[in-house]
């Protein structure tokens, strides 16, 4: 009994360390997360909004996957989507999470607890990409699928003023730096840099 017991633990142990979902989960706090992604080598044929990403009024990124065939199977369609999604949910996650720690830079004493940012930068990127829409897609000559998600940057910034609104004391503080309609358009231009 006391060696099964032993053994589960060291199984436990040994295999914790090797196996991690985090890579699959856009909000870990592991250094997965925060390594520099190196640039991908977009090909010379691609179209412009493969190589110029930036688009006004919306939060945008390129994805890809590669296909096995010339051919675009609905599995392949739903995997780059997939990877593109979860591209976008981390662009938004850490822009929130950075504009909310650059906000309570300004307050004398913030009253916020970083996980319960965590928990609200995780539900805005969510309810953005729920409301993303693929704005193109291109097939490469090497069979990289590339698809074009955005997500409407007035509606990610009205997300955040009304969260905000929940975490932080209602003051004019708040009111200048986030709830004003001045205020709305700077963090509006925060979110698409």
């Amino acid at each position: 009994m006391l060696k099964n017991l032993l053994l589960t633990f060291l199984l436990t142990f040994v295999f914790s360390g090797c196996f991690s979902f985090s890579s699959l989960n856009p909000f870990s706090d592991e250094g997965e997360t925060k390594k520099v992604v190196k640039p991908t080598k977009i090909p010379d044929d691609a179209p412009k909004w493969v190589k110029e990403v930036k688009e006004e009024n919306s939060i945008s990124i390129v994805a890809y996957s590669y296909i096995k065939n010339a051919e675009v199977k609905e599995f392949d369609k739903k995997r780059t989507l997939l990877i593109a999604s979860n591209k976008l949910s981390k662009k938004i996650y850490i822009k929130t999470i950075e504009f909310y720690k650059e906000y309570e830079q300004k307050l004398d004493n913030p009253m916020t607890f970083d996980q319960d940012l965590k928990t609200i930068a995780e539900q805005i990127s969510l309810k953005a990409v729920s409301k993303s829409i693929i704005k193109n897609s291109w097939l490469s000559k090497d069979n990289r699928l590339f698809v074009k998600l955005s997500a409407d940057s007035d509606f990610v910034a009205t997300l955040i003023q009304n969260e905000s609104k929940n975490i932080y004391k209602v003051d004019k503080t708040l009111y200048k730096n986030i709830l004003s309609n001045r205020a709305k358009t700077l963090l509006i231009e925060y979110l698409e840099k």
